[in-house]
């Protein structure tokens, strides 16, 4: 849950639409009535196992929304947990990365822009509820629980936050909601008397073992008072709960909600000109004011390769810049800016389906570059590939909508890799390398070749994904033939 964090605010090249300071939002009023039912469920809550889903049931709507929280409830889950920020106008958000770009078509953090402005970003990948899709404020976040009298984990994902939360909670009437509360930053919620904190029998979602009745059975024998998961159903059913039918409507309906105007975009030779000119590509900055300049310019070189992709460029010339840009991938000691242009372009040129794009993917997901060595955080006892995580992560995403025999190939040979392996060619990719692979090929033959992997994280994967198309023949048969006991988790709409 908690990813390194970088320090100060971060410049932004998108245009931020001027707004006024955001009012103090206001709090939807319950009577007596209604708040002694809702302590009554949260006791109850307490009283038992709980199951908690680590930033809401992410597989059924997307992470950290409304929909995501309202389906943990839906399908026998007691909470959620899940990450705060702060605006610029000083609203309570929750939204997970230190980064927006990528969940959002947006860069840089949270805190540089005013909620309204959030709200007219667009999801990359929406899922099922569109563009009613949205950054909520934790005002949002804590009536939903409220509504269900469910609990709630608390990642508190910036210092100075406590107190603003503490005093919400205090207004909303809801310490008894809290179970869970991250140590780092939760400052006055941790002292205060009225948190009865909880301690989890176990963290199921890392390698999704959610998905399997042994390890789950082993888990709540554990001591402890719940467990957190990325999906409830399978804790659900072995403690008895009958899933839900899920809501097919948005929480929370966007209205009259411009989406943020994108203009005019510059010609592709224009962008071709911004993504080349980069003769600093591998020369580090020192001082604070050279590494201020060399941010904007690499983000100037990722937000042109954005750019192409808008224009659904495909002249040799701009596929040869995006290449070159993979290849000589900017060097900077802040995570957030290095490589952030040679991301972009790969990512780029595998959703233009370039003819190089493959092989230029497989080249920087193996690659090993002594080039790295000045920008190597210390801190960190990972190899030096990690240090290139931006281009490595974006991968296979963006192949999951290439299908063909070469992406393919690419994701069997990086399953077929051992743990060390793995580690050595930069974070550990299995689950998204089977993603992808069932993704491009969506056939019984691939779902049971994952079902039958090594690693948990991927078998646990593809049954996800086969549960996510049921009612298609192929996942329908793969569940029948080698997970015959997630054919339970099935559940409609």
């Amino acid at each position: 849950m908690n990813n390194m964090i970088r320090a100060g605010a971060l410049s932004c090249l998108l245009l931020s639409v001027a707004v006024a300071p955001a009012d103090q939002l206001d709090i939807p009023k319950e009577t007596p009535a209604q708040a002694s039912r809702r302590h009554e469920q949260v006791a109850k809550r307490r009283q038992g196992i709980d199951v908690i889903c680590h930033r809401g049931s992410s597989e059924l709507a997307h992470e950290n929304t409304l929909e995501a929280f309202r389906a943990t409830f839906e399908l026998g889950g007691d909470g959620n947990e899940f990450d705060i920020r702060i605006t610029k106008d000083g609203v309570l958000v929750v939204f997970h990365d230190d980064m927006l770009d990528r969940l959002l078509e947006a860069y840089g953090d949270v805190s540089e822009f005013t909620w309204k402005d959030l709200q007219r970003f667009r999801f990359r990948n929406p899922g099922r509820f569109g563009e009613h899709c949205h950054i909520p404020t934790l005002v949002e976040v804590f009536e939903l629980h409220r509504r269900y009298g469910g609990l709630m984990h608390l990642d508190v994902k910036r210092p100075d936050l406590d107190k603003l939360i503490a005093e919400l909670l205090t207004r909303m009437d809801m310490w008894d909601h809290v179970g869970y509360c991250n140590m780092e930053n939760g400052g006055v919620i941790l002292r205060d008397p009225r948190l009865k904190l909880r301690r989890y029998k176990a963290s199921l979602y890392g390698d999704h073992s959610e998905m399997f009745p042994d390890a789950i059975a082993k888990a709540l024998k554990r001591p402890g008072d719940g467990v957190i998961v990325n999906d409830p159903r399978g804790v659900a059913i072995a403690l008895g709960r009958k899933l839900g039918k899920l809501s097919g409507e948005p929480v929370a309906p966007k209205k009259n909600v411009r989406q943020l105007e994108k203009g005019k975009l510059p010609g592709e030779a224009d962008l071709i000109a911004v993504l080349k000119d980069a003769p600093d590509w591998d020369k580090v900055a020192e001082n604070e004011t050279a590494k201020a300049q060399s941010g904007r310019r690499i983000r100037a070189r990722a937000l042109a390769a954005e750019q192409l992709l808008a224009v659904k460029a495909s002249s040799k010339d701009a596929l040869a810049a995006l290449e070159e840009r993979v290849r000589k991938r900017s060097l900077h000691q802040d995570w957030m800016y290095h490589g952030f242009d040679a991301a972009m372009a790969i990512r780029t040129l595998i959703l233009l389906r370039a003819p190089n794009a493959i092989e230029t993917a497989r080249f920087a997901l193996w690659r090993d570059d002594p080039a790295l060595d000045p920008v190597v955080d210390r801190r960190w006892k990972h190899p030096r590939t990690w240090t290139d995580f931006r281009v490595k992560m974006v991968i296979f995403p963006a192949l999951e909508k290439f299908p063909g025999p070469a992406t393919e190939k690419l994701c069997r040979d990086y399953l077929a890799l051992s743990d060390d392996e793995a580690q050595k060619t930069g974070p550990p990719q299995f689950e998204e390398a089977a993603k992808a692979l069932l993704a491009v090929s969506p056939r019984t033959e691939t779902a049971l070749e994952l079902l039958q992997h090594r690693l948990q994280v991927v078998r646990g994967r593809a049954v996800l994904d086969c549960l996510n198309h049921h009612q298609e023949k192929w996942a329908l048969t793969a569940l029948e033939k080698a997970a015959p006991h997630a054919l339970s988790y099935r559940i409609s709409e």
